[in-house]
């Protein structure tokens, strides 16, 4: 018989150990951000989503960055979808677009999570991505931080394969210091429409750690002072402060102008073959005043500019009709969603019908160094159609490029501003093309990536990357210009200066026709050519330098002493495949001359720089770094 010592031991041991399995697994709880009493709190207000908002549509202290978020469900509107009975969900639309919690205290040092989950019911059947980013503020309100998750995949739903449950959404981060408060929001890849229920914020979520993306490109961080130490890189070549392009939407009458569309294009009512000759005359008035600048703009082209006639009848993408292309989407009629989208081709040639068929200009535009990038082949609206056409569309316009010397596409602008409604699949599409970069974004309030004051000028006019292509597709922000506006363009411009970015100024070639139209771009273009703050380039090189520049490395900084003078050196390494010539980077404010691999920069006394060399009243060491190559800095300082 047992002693009652032994039972009572054995009694203590069976609740040391079950206390111990309920200890671990409240742990593993804790770490996945799932609810646990008194150690994971719920800490979210409204985190049911329950309580009604200032705002129609939406809970009480949650916010949207444009219309596009809203409750939907079974409860709500009888609409929408619902995970887990209570009948509500938040659905949220927009590239530009967000869903954010409300703000709630933070202590730095401690852990947060957020835990929710996602569902699609993408219009293009496709499915998309989603992440949370986690805003730290101080106690004055002020933003001290972000952190970003990566993207994380979202159900899709389709009536035919209703799925059994919604992807989650999940991240956590540690509060920096000086945080007082915290605030999580949602945000889509695209413009597909996705249903977010929230299960909430908590302590802990130390499984979830391994959700956080990277810091982002160095592209999207402040110019650094000129005086700054450690050295850094210039943003852009020869130190120059802000980028800008001078870009055309140029179609023939086969582009936008025989498939008009009402919304957006202050020339629709006109007739397409004017506007077309229009179109081919506002290439040679540009060369001209492009010329003697010696500045190389963008040319934006659709697919018929290639061609120098269509005497055999070749048919493009298999002779489509896009149901899309009507009254409802702003078209001046039903007439495209019947016919054929080439079915009015004379098929002639440049010489008999001059104003379909653009494929004479291209040796004119490449001489003078002037870039061709893609309007799309058949100017098709982009949110409107579905991948396969993307696909299809994007292949044709790089043949047809080919057969007239014209290298593959890399940079897109946009047909009619049609992004709004882009899939994840359809951006996919793009990727897949080798687009870059692209411009001529929506500028609706839920898909635009550049906030806008009443005028339409973008307060912070930069790159940036394509939410969900981070390292891959650059967004640039464009202005169109009109005589009306070249003095809201040299506003913008200062804006870019300010950003340390980017500005596309842009119009169709045929609004560069008129004596008035002339008089205002060669203005605006001498202007920027005469700014010494300013590089002026194509816009796929802009974009192409920012991203190469994202990817630099300055490493191995080491102060030391040679022949009594203090010497600093560091490797500057170019890690792409992308030359980089007028490299400037931004040497101590002591610094009195300067080598690169051995090799002394001559020491120039102008304010800017003008080509390799040191620089020393703007503090700068400028140098071409090739592709894959690695140098060596050396910099001797004053005692």
């Amino acid at each position: 018989m047992l002693s009652p010592r032994l039972l009572l031991g054995a009694a203590l041991a069976s609740i040391l150990v079950g206390a111990i399995g309920v200890l671990m697994y409240a742990q593993q709880r804790v770490a996945r951000c799932a609810y646990v009493p008194l150690l994971a709190e719920e800490l979210l207000p409204n985190a049911s989503l329950a309580a009604p908002g200032d705002t129609p549509g939406m809970p009480a202290g949650w916010h949207r960055a444009a219309g596009g978020v809203q409750l939907r469900g079974p409860a709500v509107d009888g609409q929408g979808f619902d995970l887990d009975g209570d009948g509500r969900a938040l659905q949220l639309i927009g590239i530009g677009n967000y869903a954010q919690a409300p703000a709630a205290p933070a202590r730095p040092g401690q852990r947060y999570c957020f835990s929710g989950f996602a569902l699609t019911d993408s219009a293009q059947r496709s499915p998309t991505r989603a992440r949370l980013v986690f805003q730290w503020r101080d106690a004055s309100g002020a933003t001290l931080r972000e952190d970003t998750t990566l993207w994380q995949p979202v159900t899709l739903w389709t009536p035919e394969a209703p799925p059994r449950d919604w992807a989650p959404l999940l991240g956590s981060f540690v509060a920096p210091a000086g945080a007082a408060a915290r605030a999580v929001r949602g945000a889509p890849a695209a413009a597909d429409r996705v249903d977010l229920d929230v299960r909430g914020q908590r302590r802990g979520g130390g499984d979830l750690a391994r959700l956080a993306a990277p810091p982002e490109a160095a592209s999207a961080t402040p110019e650094p002072p000129a005086a700054a130490d450690p050295p850094r890189i210039a943003r852009w070549p020869l130190g120059r402060r802000a980028a800008v392009a001078f870009t055309f939407d140029w179609e023939t009458a086969m582009g936008g102008l025989v498939h008009s569309r009402s919304v957006g294009d202050p020339n629709f009512d006109q007739d397409y073959l004017l506007r077309a000759m229009r179109m081919r005359e506002g290439v040679t008035t540009t060369i001209g005043i492009f010329a003697p600048l010696k500045i190389r703009a963008t040319y934006y082209a659709t697919g018929y500019n290639f061609l120098l006639g269509n005497r055999e009848r070749r048919q493009f993408l298999g002779g489509p009709t896009f149901g899309w292309a009507s009254q409802a989407n702003g078209w001046t009629s039903d007439r495209w969603t019947s016919t054929p989208w080439f079915a009015d081709d004379p098929y002639g040639t440049a010489a008999s019908d001059p104003g379909w068929y653009f494929g004479d200009l291209v040796a004119p535009l490449l001489r003078e160094g002037h870039e061709i990038q893609s309007h799309t082949f058949s100017h098709l609206y982009g949110g409107l159609s579905d991948t396969v056409t993307w696909q299809i569309d994007l292949q044709t316009w790089d043949n047809l490029a080919a057969e007239a010397g014209v290298p593959r596409a890399s940079s897109l602008a946009f047909p009619w501003s049609g992004s709004a409604g882009m899939s994840d699949a359809a951006w996919d599409a793009l990727e897949q093309a080798g687009i870059t970069s692209v411009t001529r974004l929506s500028d609706q309030a839920q898909y635009s990536l550049w906030p806008s004051d009443a005028e339409g000028l973008k307060a912070e006019p930069r790159c940036r990357w394509l939410p969900g292509r981070e390292g891959r597709i650059l967004a640039c922000p464009d202005f169109y210009l009109t005589p009306e506006r070249v003095g809201l363009a040299l506003r913008q411009i200062e804006l870019a200066i300010e950003a340390g970015g980017t500005i596309d100024l842009w119009a169709h070639t045929e609004e560069v026709t008129s004596p008035r139209q002339i008089a205002a771009w060669r203005r605006l273009a001498a202007r920027v050519a005469q700014d010494e703050r300013l590089w002026v380039a194509p816009l796929s090189e802009i974009a192409g330098w920012q991203a190469a520049a994202a990817e630099l490395s300055v490493e191995h900084v080491e102060l030391s002493s040679s022949e009594g003078a203090k010497v600093q050196t560091f490797t500057v390494t170019n890690p792409t495949d992308h030359d980089l010539v007028g490299l400037s980077i931004h040497m101590p404010a002591t610094t009195q001359r300067v080598t690169i691999s051995g090799d002394e920069l001559e020491r120039n006394e102008r304010r800017n720089p003008r080509g390799p060399g040191w620089w020393p009243a703007a503090g700068l060491a400028t140098f071409d770094l090739a592709a894959r190559q690695t140098v060596e800095v050396q910099a001797w300082l004053a005692p």
